[in-house]
């Protein structure tokens, strides 16, 4: 069978999931679904079995046919991203294994491509992750211009795009996702424009950049003033922020603010319940993901000092009475002034990080305790959740492995 016919017959396959009757386009077809369902590190391995299988598992069919097997919907698909002087990743089967004994949490080093060697990893920031890319951001630019990267971390491809049209002061925040409607990975970076100090009628300016472009371009500016916190949780392929407004002097958080990736537009979404108005002074909110779901953080201060923490997930996306509570740890319980969730098990055990730069937790919420993983010092800057895959950081799903 000549390469041409074998490259047809494999996309037919693999994109129709049906070929014409015979017995070796059969046995493609078996091939395929066998070779779908395995973890992308071996994948990577049996690439070297030979020229046909290396074309096949570089075949951008057979990439998404293998990123749609994945069960995002179970918790032990995710690798946890640790971050700290160098980046590491623990799988989520061995921090459960990791849980019924004391010592360091399981982990592995990850080969991160070196920009330069005045980059410290400490400069680095996670943006977001999406289908086993994980999109960085580098801050050492003394002009505000910030450097942003797409990298996965299982194949080891990285790329540096090219720099955004807008400066970055400290009013920035950023998110990164998946576009269905275009297929296509967009970064999004806003700002406040230069020469603006007062908080009210700020001007922002927001780019976006698409990974199939290899563009940014700017949006339609933003004459009303809010604040975000830096990084957007993507869920149900928008961005997620915790939206502040100005009351009275203060930045009150009051609800989120969304922004699509297929519309490019900004939306508001109220908070599940209004927050006590005599806690608006040591009250704060965040915004995470929990087992796929939008999740929400709230802190009020103690009455004996310390935080009160409850989260909440909206169970179904959009319909405002699925907001539900499925957690409240009190201030005696966790202590610490932030905590930061990471991600939630099958069993309810809910695995957080403490404090801003602070050690890894597990807290129990029927027995309402919590275990800290110490683990390589014990200390991560930053986490997030990614799931190993083929997807290219060059031009996405549709870019072969090479």
């Amino acid at each position: 069978m000549s390469d041409a016919l074998c490259s047809r017959r494999q996309k037919q396959v693999v994109h129709s999931g049906s070929a014409p009757s015979s017995e070796s386009v059969d046995l493609d077809c078996v091939i395929v679904e066998i070779l779908s369902r395995l973890p992308a590190k071996s994948l990577l391995r049996f690439r070297c079995v030979c020229k046909a299988w290396r074309a096949l598992i570089s075949d951008p069919y057979f990439i998404r046919k293998h990123l749609s097997r994945i069960n995002t919907k179970s918790s032990t698909s995710y690798s946890l991203l640790l971050k700290e002087q160098i980046f590491r990743s623990a799988e989520y089967e061995e921090i459960l294994k990791s849980l019924s004994h004391d010592g360091p949490l399981p982990s592995r080093r990850l080969d991160f491509p070196v920009l330069d060697r005045l980059v410290c990893i400490s400069n680095i920031r996670i943006v977001g992750s999406c289908n086993g890319l994980i999109c960085l951001v580098v801050d050492i630019n003394a002009e505000n211009f910030l450097t942003f990267m797409l990298w996965n971390p299982c194949t080891g491809e990285c790329q540096v795009l090219p720099q955004p049209p807008v400066h970055a002061s400290r009013g920035r925040f950023f998110g990164f996702g998946y576009d269905s409607i275009t297929d296509d990975y967009k970064v999004i970076l806003g700002s406040y424009k230069p020469g603006y100090s007062s908080v009210e009628n700020v001007e922002f300016v927001v780019a976006v950049f698409m990974l199939k472009r290899g563009s940014w371009r700017k949006l339609e500016r933003l004459n009303r003033y809010f604040w975000v916190s830096c990084e957007g949780c993507l869920v149900n392929e928008a961005l997620h922020w915790v939206l502040e407004e100005v009351e009275d002097g203060w930045l009150i958080a009051s609800k989120m603010v969304s922004f699509d990736l297929a519309e490019e537009k900004f939306h508001e979404i109220p908070f599940p319940y209004p927050p006590n108005p005599n806690d608006r002074l040591g009250f704060t909110a965040q915004v995470g993901i929990l087992n796929n779901c939008l999740a929400l953080e709230f802190m009020t201060m103690g009455d004996r000092g310390g935080w009160n923490l409850k989260m909440w997930v909206l169970k179904d996306y959009g319909v405002k009475g699925s907001w539900t509570e499925v957690t409240s740890i009190p201030s005696e319980v966790v202590d610490d002034e932030y905590t930061c969730m990471a991600c939630i098990s099958d069993n309810g055990e809910i695995l957080m990080q403490l404090d801003v730069a602070g050690p890894l937790a597990l807290y129990n919420p029927k027995e309402k305790t919590y275990k800290t993983l110490m683990g390589y010092g014990g200390y991560w800057y930053e986490t997030a959740t990614y799931i190993e895959t083929l997807v290219s950081p060059l031009t996405g799903s549709t870019d072969a492995v090479m």
